[in-house]
């Protein structure tokens, strides 16, 4: 008898299931499939790890980010996605892996003056910048490498160092889109 109700159970499984059509769009019949969407998924997961770094619980903001930065990796916002996952970083002390995903956000969209701000943080936190001031003030090509070590000067408390490669900068590139936010600097220190 249980035999018969199984087979009832699978015969009328397969009759209320409808067939599969062999178009390309559609799946199940009178179903169109739905295309996913990964910027829109990417800044969902953004908000969410937002939420969660406001309320300090940083591994859940952490793999948000992270969520978020694989949707799509490749594009200038995923900048932001790596800035995020460095300041996640930076709370839980991982200050090699910080300084890691600010390079990235750099890398992604150099005229943000926050990502240089959060890297140079980094550098001083991982005991590195010093060397990093070596490694970049010897790089003449990049000109966004001074503004990485008048950073790291002023936040380690030599502001006239700081100041004169500001200046210097500033004079230099006067036309490049971050100068403004290194007069902003400027203006500050005065």
């Amino acid at each position: 008898m249980k035999l018969n109700y199984k087979i009832l159970f699978v015969l009328f499984i397969f009759i209320s299931i409808p067939s599969f059509s062999m178009n390309s769009n559609r799946g199940l019949d009178g179903y169109e499939w739905q295309k996913i969407d990964a910027r829109k998924n990417a800044r969902l997961h953004s908000n969410m790890g937002n939420i969660y770094f406001d309320e300090k619980h940083y591994i859940g903001a952490l793999k948000e980010y992270e969520i978020a930065y694989n949707l799509i990796p490749n594009s200038q916002e995923s900048a932001v996605y790596l800035y995020n996952i460095g300041r996640c970083f930076m709370e839980l002390k991982r200050y090699n892996l910080a300084k890691n995903a600010f390079n990235g956000a750099i890398e992604k969209d150099c005229i943000n003056m926050t990502y240089y701000e959060a890297y140079a943080e980094a550098c001083i936190k991982t005991k590195t910048h010093e060397a990093e001031i070596k490694k970049v003030m010897s790089d003449k090509e990049n000109p966004y490498n001074r503004v990485i070590a008048g950073l790291i000067y002023y936040k380690t408390g030599k502001k006239g160092t700081a100041k004169a490669i500001f200046d210097e900068f500033v004079n230099k590139y006067p036309k490049m889109i971050i100068t403004e936010d290194v007069k902003a600097l400027l203006n500050k220190m005065e």
